[in-house]
């Protein structure tokens, strides 16, 4: 699953007109000029992997019984040219009940991410260029309150999301470079994740 976000170039005209008049004789001195500039505005593009799913997990899912644990490892890379805020969404099989869990704990997230209210897990920190997020978590469990079911394929559904970082705050290096660290700034980055996954 790749979720992409495509180079959007920008040609802006710019010109430039100097009028003046000499004394009251009315003749006019004018210049023009004018250059065009082609500006590239961001390249957001990640990658979502489940090395651990690819390995062994998607076999281990088959015929799964209640208290199982299989490996499922959602990680976001950032392939593109800027820094990006990287969120995960996780839809469960709404008729089985299932829990992640990060080195053997229940319910336990990877380093770095945090689950807000919105339901979407976030990455606590931009990724840079090449970066890699730790694994969402490493593992899904099959509650063992599950009873008999039919053949039927239940699937998890991850889905991840990038947005140029720079473009949040004014000063990315001195608000959020570091880390995303109080209210103020996560309220100001799921309202920018907000506003613009509504224009795609």
């Amino acid at each position: 699953m790749n979720a992409k976000k495509k180079i959007l170039a920008v040609a802006l005209a710019a010109s430039m007109a100097v009028l003046a008049v000499g004394g009251s004789s009315l003749a006019y001195f004018t210049d023009t000029d004018s250059a065009d500039n082609v500006f590239t505005v961001g390249n957001v593009k990640i990658d979502l992997t489940e090395p651990k799913w690819d390995e062994e997990g998607e076999a281990e899912a088959e015929d799964m019984y209640p208290g199982e644990a299989v490996a499922k490892d959602p990680t976001v890379t950032n392939v593109g040219d800027n820094p990006a805020v990287v969120r995960i969404k996780v839809e469960w099989p709404g008729d089985v009940d299932m829990i992640y869990r990060t080195d053997y704990v229940d319910n336990k997230l990877g380093e770095g991410w945090e689950l807000k209210e919105d339901g979407y897990f976030y990455y606590n920190k931009p990724l840079k260029p090449t970066e890699t997020t730790d694994a969402l978590f490493d593992q899904v469990v099959l509650s063992t309150a599950t009873t008999n079911g039919t053949d039927e394929e239940k699937n998890i559904k991850v889905t991840a999301q990038a947005i140029q970082a720079q473009g949040i705050f004014s000063k990315y290096d001195e608000t959020i470079g570091d880390g995303i660290n109080t209210e103020e700034e996560w309220d100001a980055v799921i309202s920018f994740f907000n506003n613009a996954t509504e224009l795609l």
